[in-house]
């Protein structure tokens, strides 16, 4: 009898046994789940496409510390008062994004998220191995190539003589204070507003999180908020190379003027409106002299259009050139500006300066404002 009694409670103590260790791996499979982390990129800043900038067409040479976006097309019209007129575009990408690499482990948060009662700093220092949010130096190497960008800009020469100007580069973001998948419970935020509705969490490959009837524009537009009052400084660094194309064709006895184009930029937030910037910029030619560049501006942020002023020391004409650039955001995931710039004059003696007028598109799929 005492042996048939042990046994229903054997039985019992198994099938406990086993219930605890589903629900555990159910937990697990949760809390180890992955997710496209591209769903939550943030439209506060658009960063200069690198290829624009080492063709050296932009009029913005004090150039933004944020991250970039993991596409973006680019159109530039440059007109000045000796060069005439410049026409150029540029195609920029993450390599990491088109391969797939989006869909990350997540982890827990590193800040409480009182909405959803989940993160704090203790369960992130005991994050997994390949967690976007591990401070681990696997995770922060994945997360500076998270955001490494590769540009391919083409325009036309100035002196019209049928050559083209062509560029690549490379463009990347070593801290990023505003990233909101790392310091904030965004993630976690979007999960709750969806099941708030009734809405099960969409499939993690998925990028676009709308057309579920569910408004998540205050809890995108919020986090921009947070995450622009941290403050704290972005850091970015960039190289390019720029040539001549002559005859318009890509060919070995085709390819001159070959010059390299070297920055580091920060921005600091301010608060709310106000961002400062400052860039140093090196470009080493073959077989001509070295040009450094030393810039600073601000950044006034609007909900029309946001403005930006600049002031750069050039060595090549030893002289301050001011700047000012307007940008507007017409439409989600589009941006136009319009600058007015001094520049050197290349060629010319030096001190000698050029006023030029540009204006930019830029287009960009994945976007949240």
């Amino acid at each position: 009898m005492r042996r048939m009694s042990r046994c229903p409670r054997a039985f019992a103590i198994s099938v406990a046994a086993a219930l605890v260790a589903v629900i555990g791996r159910k937990d697990a499979a949760a809390q180890d789940r992955r997710d496209n982390i591209y769903r939550y990129v943030l439209d506060i800043d658009i960063p200069e496409s690198p290829g624009l900038v080492a063709l050296d067409l932009l009029s913005t040479k004090v150039l933004r510390g944020s991250a970039p976006k993991p596409f973006a097309g680019n159109i530039v019209h440059r007109v000045g008062d000796s060069s005439g007129a410049v026409t150029g575009a540029a195609l920029d990408l993450v390599p990491y994004y088109l391969l797939g690499g989006g869909m990350r482990r997540l982890g827990a948060a590193k800040i409480s998220c009182p909405s959803t009662g989940v993160g704090n700093a203790d369960s992130a220092r005991k994050d997994t191995r390949g967690s976007y949010r591990s401070d681990r130096i696997s995770g922060r190497l994945l997360r500076v190539i998270t955001k490494t960008a590769l540009s391919l800009a083409i325009s036309s020469a100035p002196d019209a003589d049928g050559s083209l100007l062509g560029a690549i580069a490379v463009r990347t973001t070593f801290h990023d204070p505003h990233d909101p998948v790392l310091n904030s419970c965004l993630p976690e935020q979007v999960d709750s507003a969806l099941a708030a509705h009734g809405v099960a969490v969409p499939d993690l490959t998925e990028e676009d999180l709308g057309g579920r009837g569910v408004d998540l524009e205050p809890v995108f537009e919020a986090a921009s908020r947070r995450m622009r009052a941290r403050g704290d400084i972005q850091v970015s660094a960039g190289w390019g190379l720029a040539g001549r194309l002559r005859g318009g064709s890509l060919k070995s006895d085709s390819l001159d003027g070959f010059r390299h184009t070297l920055w580091i930029t920060g921005q600091h937030a301010t608060g709310h409106l106000l961002d400062i910037i400052a860039t140093i910029q090196f470009q080493p030619a073959f077989r001509a002299d070295d040009n450094w560049r030393f810039g600073a501006g601000v950044q006034r942020k609007s909900r029309p259009a946001d403005l930006r002023l600049q002031l750069y020391y050039d060595t090549g004409s030893r002289r301050f050139h001011p700047g000012a650039i307007v940008e507007a955001h017409p439409t989600r995931g589009f941006l136009v500006a319009a600058g007015l710039t001094s520049e050197a004059v290349p060629g010319a003696i030096r001190g000698s300066a050029d006023a030029r007028a540009v204006f930019t598109a830029q287009w960009y799929p994945t976007a949240r404002r």
